[in-house]
């Protein structure tokens, strides 16, 4: 299900749906459903999680800024469990809304420690018993892994990082209130930047949520703030780099340096790389030729593998991006996954690039994974591998190519595998 088809699905007596968006969007989510629920379902809208201590409306502001307001109404008892008090609280309201559920999902996620069979039921109860009637529930959060009993019944959307075109618009329209922001503060704000310049400063902004480049652009407008006023120019554009290399090192995905020195010998390499550069182009993309999926680098340590994978966004003129598997390994059952899923979503909105996975076999091989968490890691890269169409030319490295699974180094995975041989 697309995002833009949620509130028809709502509307379409489907009780419950689920909505997976990054931390830093929730609030525009939030306020689109309110806007939207308004306008298609004339309904009102609701908000709650564990760290509110009431049920809250939503509503616009006069400013198109969004309000909570605590609904006087709802009063939870002193001992009630607070998640099946609002189930219940919902099931016997009288009116009609769309009650957002804000990070339930770990107590009806799939494996979960935090699994609980009771509000498992609630929920499943909840969608029979709803669908005749105006209510429904949005569940909101991040990393969403519904169990399997309500896969089939709740209908789930993804959030996607947004286009070079919305980030476009976007900080257009954000430069043009801060600029009428310091105009009323009686503030010089002059925007110097041509309409190349303000593309490449969407560009560097690939990968980063709305509301993250709204942070950055407030955040380095009040740095760059001087008795003279505020300049917004080129410079704007390497800060904006540097901003996204902060935020996307957190992730696990470093924005790589280029190489500074080419690699001697393989030829083949070479050439094979250089006959597929311009699969790369607008040109190649308005034709709607195929992409390179990547290549497979073998070798012992000590070969060169780091320099090659540096060297080949060189030869593309491509942006490098490395992921660190490891850094995404989290503790709680379905994080790691949902991070390696969030993280190869980011490459893609970077598009076109280069994606390096260095010693791949290190996080796939599986040894001593007895939670099966390399094996679904690996199903995320291979669905990924297969299904992306927009550029993302993957080079993973390993020193010993037999240590990976067999379903990676079958024929079709990766376009080629190179191997470097020592000395």
């Amino acid at each position: 299900m697309k995002l833009s088809n949620l509130l028809s699905t709502l509307d379409s007596q489907i009780p419950i749906a689920a909505v997976d968006v990054l931390s830093p969007d929730e609030a525009t989510i939030i306020q689109w459903l309110t806007t939207e629920a308004s306008n298609k379902l004339s309904s009102p809208v609701f908000f709650w999680n564990l760290g509110v201590s009431t049920l809250e409306q939503c509503l616009i502001a006069a400013d198109g800024g969004l309000v909570f307001k605590p609904v006087s109404e709802y009063k939870k008892p002193q001992h009630a469990d607070p998640l099946l008090f609002v189930f219940d609280y919902i099931a016997n309201f009288s009116g009609n809304g769309v009650f957002i559920l804000g990070d339930i999902h770990p107590f009806i996620a799939k494996n979960s420690p935090q699994l609980s069979w009771e509000i498992l039921s609630k929920v499943k109860n909840l969608y029979h018993r709803l669908k005749p009637t105006d209510k429904r529930i949005v569940l909101l959060g991040q990393n969403i892994q519904l169990h399997e009993s309500l896969v089939r019944l709740i209908p789930y959307c993804e959030v996607p990082l947004p286009s070079i075109d919305q980030i476009l618009e976007h900080i257009t329209s954000y430069l043009h209130d801060l600029q009428q922001s310091a105009i009323e503060q009686e503030l010089t704000f002059t925007i110097s930047l041509n309409k190349s310049e303000i593309e490449s400063l969407s560009r560097a902004a690939l990968g980063l949520t709305l509301e993250e480049i709204s942070d950055f652009l407030r955040l380095t407008v009040k740095h760059n703030l001087t008795s003279d006023g505020i300049l917004i120019d080129s410079h704007f554009i390497p800060q904006a780099v540097e901003y996204k290399t902060r935020l996307l090192s957190q992730m696990g995905i470093e924005l790589g340096k280029p190489a500074s020195i080419s690699f001697g010998g393989l030829d083949l390499l070479r050439e094979w790389l250089n006959r597929r550069r311009r699969l790369f182009t607008q040109e190649a993309r308005e034709l709607s030729l195929p992409q390179p999926k990547g290549v497979l680098l073998a070798g012992p340590p000590g070969t060169g593998k780091t320099l090659l994978a540096k060297n080949i966004a060189n030869i593309l003129n491509l942006p490098l991006l490395q992921l660190d598997i490891a850094s995404l390994l989290g503790s709680l059952v379905g994080e790691s996954e949902g991070n390696v899923r969030r993280a190869l979503k980011t490459a893609e909105a970077i598009a076109p690039c280069v994606l390096w996975v260095d010693e791949i076999e290190k996080a796939l091989s599986g040894t001593g994974d007895t939670s099966g968490v390399s094996q679904r890691i690996l199903g995320n890269i291979l669905t990924f591998m297969s299904e992306s169409q927009c550029g993302v030319f993957v080079v993973a490295t390993c020193n010993d190519p037999s240590a990976l699974p067999s379903e990676l180094k079958r024929k079709g995975r990766f376009d080629e595998n190179f191997v470097r041989p020592v000395g």
